[in-house]
């Protein structure tokens, strides 16, 4: 039968608030609590189930103030700036959503439910964004930590979705060269899973042609602004360092007479189309 919506309970908001500073003060890594929370009615009970027990539609202002404010109390307590404690908690609970898929094998995107659980850790994100609760750079550097453990549309949902932009990501990357690395590899990886009819494909097709684009633009613009700084060079050092290996490694690939049906031929032919 259908479920009843349950009103606004102010004694149990405050119970699931208490329950949410609990799991935030026992998991010192922070990986939890925006995946999490435990309930009066079951033990553990997931971020999207929580939203959704206050009302019809997957996100709401309602749900997320009452994160705002377990962040805001949990950040006196522990006397840092509320903004640096959000995003250390949302680039963690990435960080946990990219390795679930990961388990099942190297991937660029990311399985059914852990795109719905990433877009409810977005709305959340742009909640705290919202309402000055949330630091960039310190997520920005957070992310960057786990960089490993990342997929590729993750980091794509965080630019089309303005949490942070690419080109935030990038200027807060302290080794151009190894995130020039890691792009071109997880580019390669999701041509290979596009040629390989992967579920979701719109989402693939359109996030490798923003990709492709964003980095030609950013590679061949002109630098005629004297008083552009050394940190904003980085996104056009970057894109011309990606479209050079995606050349390079197409090159190498047809030189060799790659074979139809090899992951090298794969990947150039569906490269070619995005471009």
């Amino acid at each position: 039968g259908r479920v009843k919506r349950q009103k606004y309970n102010p004694e149990r908001e405050q119970k699931l608030k208490a329950s949410a500073v609990h799991l935030l003060r026992s998991h010192q890594d922070l990986n939890d609590l925006l995946l999490e929370v435990e309930g009066p009615s079951c033990k553990k009970l997931c971020l999207s189930e929580l939203i959704a027990c206050e009302g019809p539609e997957p996100y709401t202002n309602h749900s997320g103030s009452f994160i705002g404010s377990v962040l805001r109390d949990e950040a006196s307590r522990l006397g840092v700036p509320v903004g640096v404690l959000s995003a250390r908690v949302v680039a963690s609970s990435m960080e946990q959503i990219c390795t679930a898929v990961a388990e099942a094998g190297p991937s660029a995107a990311l399985a059914p439910e852990q795109r719905k659980k990433l877009s409810s850790l977005l709305e959340t994100a742009q909640h705290l964004l919202a309402h000055g609760m949330f630091s960039r750079l310190i997520f920005c550097q957070e992310l960057w930590k786990v960089q490993n453990s990342l997929l590729l549309e993750a980091v794509w949902h965080l630019h089309v979705q303005n949490i942070v932009s690419l080109q935030e990501l990038v200027e807060s990357h302290s080794d151009v060269q190894a995130l020039g690395v890691w792009l071109f590899k997880n580019l390669c990886l999701l041509c290979e899973q596009i040629e390989e009819s992967c579920p979701d494909m719109d989402i693939a097709r359109a996030m490798l042609s923003g990709l492709v684009q964003m980095f030609v633009l950013s590679g061949f613009q002109k630098h005629s602004d004297p008083r552009r700084t050394v940190e904003s060079e980085k996104m056009p050092q970057v894109a011309f360092d990606v479209l050079q290996r995606m050349l390079t490694f197409a090159l190498d690939a047809l030189a060799a007479g790659a074979q139809d049906g090899s992951p090298s031929h794969k990947a150039v032919t569906v490269s070619t189309a995005a471009s």
